[in-house]
């Protein structure tokens, strides 16, 4: 490993390079090895708000949890808590954030993920199998979306009738969201948001009626008690919203990303196919660190503390940059280069799910869908690529990295699935 490069600017003289706003950079890692070099620490004008660039200061700013509120928001920044009712998981505190969290860790256990891989594996051919014979297809809304939600609908126990109609409806909040980003536009996103809210609430009262005799997830939050005292239907259809959103737009992004590397670095690709099931959880994690699809995330400060060399007072914003800490050579040798044969054992895999309290429930699913997407898509559509010409283009704003669309072309037909 390397000594962090010093420099005799004072860190208020020195502006971060990272623009996401006006500049966002496919291959920004120039910009941030100078953010992490000069201003590891500093206010960003175009952020408004103090932007944390190593891997050690994004790990602090993301782990202390009472001095780093995320009750105004996490992934854009508000100006006001929301109200409390409104206040789930990533958007919350303890203690409210304490007791939702351990319904879900048990959930969505490492040993129930691993359960699943056989519908995963099967869920994937089927989804190849629509699009044997068309020789192209868009990454993410003809196969990463509908993967990333048809896991989760298999996760909440949505009936079988059912699933595609839920899956649309999923999908379509996972782009609203998007699409209000950071703030940038409203959309219809408070009345769609409402109507989906009452359409979970209604699945709950469901769930309730039939009784606790099933274990998917939907059950078990809906007869989850704390201190004798059922959840409040509104409260659980906030968790369940939630999770579609983090499941469905954090795999979609992931699974492009990793195709998009492979094209990047036909090397590692040729690694890759030559050892396609022994590299896909090596590759899935390499991926995740070299093009993490959550670039950053933000925190609002709640008392007033140092962080680095500058006195940040209540109610002031931070920016996690996740994409720069997992880019730090301090951490991670040859950290601008896509290996996807890195010692794994003994570097850590982390950043890109978080820190601290708000450590991502979703870990072991997401990395699950990532291995078997990659595995399946691969195996079965040879000469799988990027368009040739195709020129993607990133979704705009400071914590998304994906694109607004992947095409993708393969030699028809795809070959046959092996089960």
């Amino acid at each position: 490993m390397t000594s962090r490069p010093t420099d005799a600017t004072p860190v208020e003289d020195v502006q971060p390079r990272f623009r996401p706003y006006t500049a966002k950079s496919v291959e920004p890692w120039e910009e941030f090895a100078h953010d992490r070099a000069r201003c590891p620490v500093a206010r960003n004008a175009e952020l408004e708000a103090v932007q944390v660039s190593t891997y050690q200061g994004v790990k602090e700013v993301l782990a202390a949890s009472q001095t780093w509120s995320s009750a105004l928001g996490n992934i854009w920044p508000l100006k006001e808590p929301l109200p409390p009712e409104e206040q789930v998981l990533g958007w919350a505190d303890p203690p409210r954030h304490t007791r939702q969290r351990k319904l879900l860790v048990k959930a969505l256990s490492a040993s129930r993920i691993q359960n699943m891989r056989p519908f995963s594996e099967r869920f994937a051919d089927d989804l190849i199998d629509e699009l044997a014979d068309r020789g192209s297809f868009e990454m993410y809304g003809d196969f990463a979306a509908r993967m990333a939600a048809g896991h989760v609908c298999e996760l909440l126990g949505v009936p079988e009738g059912e699933r595609d109609e839920y899956a649309r409806s999923a999908q379509r909040m996972e782009e609203l969201v998007t699409e209000t980003m950071d703030g940038r536009a409203e959309g219809g996103y408070g009345a769609e948001l409402n109507e989906w809210l009452d359409y979970l609430s209604g699945m709950i009262r469901a769930k309730r009626a039939a009784g606790p005799g099933s274990d998917d997830l939907i059950t078990q939050l809906s007869f989850a008690q704390v201190d004798g005292d059922y959840f409040e239907v509104g409260e659980i259809a906030r968790v369940i919203q939630l999770v579609n959103v983090a499941g469905i737009g954090t795999t979609i992004g992931a699974i492009g990303n990793t195709a998009c590397l492979l094209d990047r670095y036909p090397e590692q690709k040729a690694r890759f196919l030559s050892d396609i099931e022994g590299l896909a959880l090596s590759l899935a994690s390499e991926s995740l660190r070299f093009e993490s699809p959550i670039s950053g995330l933000w925190r609002t400060c709640a008392k007033p503390t140092r962080l680095g060399d500058l006195d940040v007072e209540p109610g002031e914003k931070a920016f996690a940059v996740i994409s720069s800490g997992n880019h730090d050579p301090l951490v991670f040798d040859r950290p601008d280069e896509f290996i996807i044969e890195r010692d794994w054992a003994n570097l850590p895999t982390d950043l890109p799910f978080g820190q601290g309290i708000h450590f991502c429930v979703g870990m072991n699913l997401a990395r699950l869908e990532i291995q078997v997407a990659a595995a399946k898509l691969y195996q079965r559509m040879p000469g799988l690529r990027v368009r040739p010409g195709f020129e993607p283009e990133l979704v705009p704003g400071a914590v998304l990295r994906r694109f607004k669309t992947l095409e993708m072309v393969f030699d028809a037909p795809a070959l046959p699935r092996r089960t």
